[in-house]
């Protein structure tokens, strides 16, 4: 098997490499702390391939319709942290777990997100603009409503988390810009599948590199961790359900991938941003926040795909 259909291969079984990225990076620490300082590197790859694959008429169709991705917007990065704000209040969940729950809505969505969409057969152009939005306007949010919500100040200025995730998109949308200048269109077409491979594999690093430490966190708290592990996965799908059902009515493609952006949240942006003030089981929740995002598509995809192209 050469490189070529290799990486063709990796593509046709993303789900399972993903979770596999998981499990390894717990049982090969050696690795995902190797890989740990390349998190970024891997982000910007990921997110620079996802934007090469995607068509501009796909991206212009939804720049007509500037309402529809403010109202997605405004419900993804505001009204879904204030309804799960609420549920925990009105159910008692407090501590460490509670400020976790909300956490895992303030947060954007996860940079590989217009990537999964890919892989998944979604609509990643909706999926690219949405990402991109919210790491442009989350310095603006973040903090206020972390603060007004959960009393926990970040401790990083707008300014840092600015410069953080404008270097990120900033450097995707330079190589994707050089990339589509030098490459003709056939070509990229030509290349999809393997660049889906490439985008599976970065996505495993990714997921490895986050599993660094975590076998520590575990052995010290396992009750919390499995707690913890529990209430991750059942936010997750609780969020994609709720918000597919809330955008029915834009079409069943659109529907799902907002669910997917709303439930996959980059937690590890904010376990960057509260490292110092935050407590240590609230840690632990960003650190396995990560599972649901590499585990639930060995199950979802399939429920993706039969909604989408049901009859």
């Amino acid at each position: 098997m050469n490189i070529s259909r290799g990486l063709e291969w990796i593509a046709k079984h993303a789900t399972w490499f993903l979770a596999a990225g998981v499990f390894g990076g717990i049982a090969w620490q050696t690795l995902a702390d190797a890989l740990a300082p390349w998190l970024e590197v891997l982000i910007v790859m990921n997110l620079s391939l996802s934007m090469m694959r995607i068509k501009l008429a796909e991206l212009k169709d939804y720049f007509r319709r500037p309402g529809f991705i403010a109202i997605t917007f405004v419900f993804s990065m505001g009204i879904a942290p204030l309804i799960l704000w609420g549920l925990i209040v009105v159910f008692g969940v407090d501590g460490p777990l509670g400020e976790g729950i909300v956490f895992h809505a303030l947060a954007t969505p996860i940079m590989s997100a217009p990537a999964l969409c890919i892989l998944f057969g979604l609509d990643s152009a909706l999926a690219l603009i949405i990402t991109v939005l919210s790491y442009a306007l989350v310095p603006f949010t973040l903090p206020p409503l972390a603060l007004w919500l959960l009393g926990i100040e970040l401790d990083v200025t707008v300014w840092e988390l600015m410069w953080r995730l404008g270097r990120i998109v900033g450097v995707s949308f330079l190589i994707t810009l050089v990339a589509r200048c030098t490459l003709k269109p056939a070509f990229l077409e030509a290349q999809s599948l393997r660049m889906d491979g490439i985008m599976v594999l970065g996505m495993v690093g990714v997921a490895i590199s986050l599993m660094s430490g975590l076998p520590e966190f575990a052995a010290a708290k396992p009750s919390f961790t499995a707690l913890v592990t529990a209430t991750t996965f059942a936010v997750n799908i609780g969020l994609q359900i709720f918000t597919a059902i809330l955008f029915w009515g834009k079409g069943r493609k659109a529907a799902v991938t907002i669910g997917l952006i709303t439930g996959n949240t980059n937690v590890a942006l904010v376990l960057a941003t509260v490292s110092e003030s935050a407590s240590y089981d609230l840690l632990v929740y960003f650190v396995v926040g990560q599972f649901p995002i590499y585990i639930l598509p060995l199950v979802a995809v399939p429920i993706y795909q039969r909604i989408v192209w049901a009859k």
